[in-house]
C-alpha cells in the first residue's frame, strides 16, 4: 500500500491503528518463528518501529511530495519501482522481455492475472510484493487446514524461487538507492523495513539476496530517439499507445 500511488485514502489506510497493530503482531509472528535467523529479525523489528514511528497524519502532504520527486510518474527514474530496471548492464537485450514472462507464468500458475486497469507492469514492487502475499496466505490456509504435504511444499518451493529469481534480487539495490535518494522520513523508514523484510524472506529459504550494488540497465539512445519522434515518450507505466 505504501508503494503505491499516494491518495489520502491510502495514507488513512497506513495510519489506522488496527493496520498497524495487525502488521505489528505479524512481525512479532515472523519474529518468533525465525529463531534461527534471530539477528535479522530484532533488526526487522526495530526497522518497523522506525517506520510505524514516521506514519503519522499530518506526514501526508511531505509524502505525497517526496513520493512524486522520488519515483514521478514514468517507470524510469532516479529510483525505478520496476525490477527490469535493474539488472546487468551487458545482459542480452532479450532480458527484460524474458523476464516480464517469466513473471507472468508465476502468476499464472497460481491462478493470477494482472488486472487490465492495473497501470502497472508485471515488475511493479507493488505487483511483486502482493505475489508473495498470495503465496504466503496459501501457506498459512495449508498449515492451518493440514492440508498435504505436497500441497505446503508446492507454495513454500514458489515463494523460494521467487525470492531468488525476482524479488530477492534486486529489493537490495532499490531499498540502497531509496534510501540515498531521499531525506522525507517515511520513504527512508519505508526503504529499511523493506529491505530487512526481504533479507529476512530470503533467510528463511536460505537464498542468497541480490548485490545492494546492482545498477540501473542502460536507457537504449535508438528507442528513446524513436520515442523522442512520436511524441509519446511521457507515457505513463502501462499506458496503451494508439494504434495505426
Amino acid at each position: 500500500m505504501a508503494y503505491e500511488d499516494p491518495t489520502p485514502e491510502a495514507w488513512a489506510w497506513l495510519c489506522n491503528e488496527d493496520n498497524r497493530e495487525n502488521l505489528s503482531t505479524a512481525v512479532r509472528v515472523v519474529a518468533a518463528s525465525r529463531q534461527r535467523v534471530a539477528h535479522s529479525t530484532a533488526s526487522l523489528e526495530s526497522s518497523l518501529q522506525s517506520l510505524t514511528a514516521a506514519l503519522c497524519r499530518d506526514a501526508a502532504a511531505g509524502f505525497r511530495d517526496a513520493y512524486i520527486a522520488t519515483f514521478g510518474h514514468a517507470a524510469r527514474g532516479g529510483c525505478p519501482l520496476n525490477e527490469i530496471e535493474y539488472g546487468d548492464i551487458k545482459a542480452d537485450p532479450l532480458f527484460q522481455p524474458h523476464r516480464l514472462a517469466d513473471l507472468a507464468a508465476f502468476y499464472r500458475a497460481f491462478g493470477l492475472e494482472v488486472a487490465a486497469d492495473a497501470g502497472e507492469r508485471h515488475d511493479h514492487l507493488c505487483l511483486e510484493l502482493e505475489f508473495m502475499c498470495v503465496l504466503t496466505a496459501k501457506e498459512a490456509y495449508a498449515l492451518a487446514h493440514q492440508l498435504e504435504v505436497e500441497q505446503l511444499a508446492q507454495g513454500r518451493d514458489a515463494q523460494k524461487k521467487f525470492l531468488r529469481e525476482h524479488l530477492g534480487r534486486w529489493t537490495p539495490a532499490f531499498t540502497r538507492r531509496l534510501a540515498a535518494t531521499t531525506t522525507e522520513p517515511v520513504l527512508r523508514a519505508l526503504a529499511g523495513f523493506t529491505r530487512t523484510f526481504v533479507e529476512t524472506e530470503c533467510a528463511r529459504f536460505g537464498v542468497s539476496p541480490g548485490s545492494e550494488d546492482l545498477l540501473l540497465r542502460p536507457v537504449d539512445e535508438s528507442a528513446d530517439r524513436l520515442c523522442d519522434s512520436c511524441g509519446l515518450r511521457d507515457l505513463p507505466p502501462g499506458a496503451r499507445t494508439p494504434t495505426a
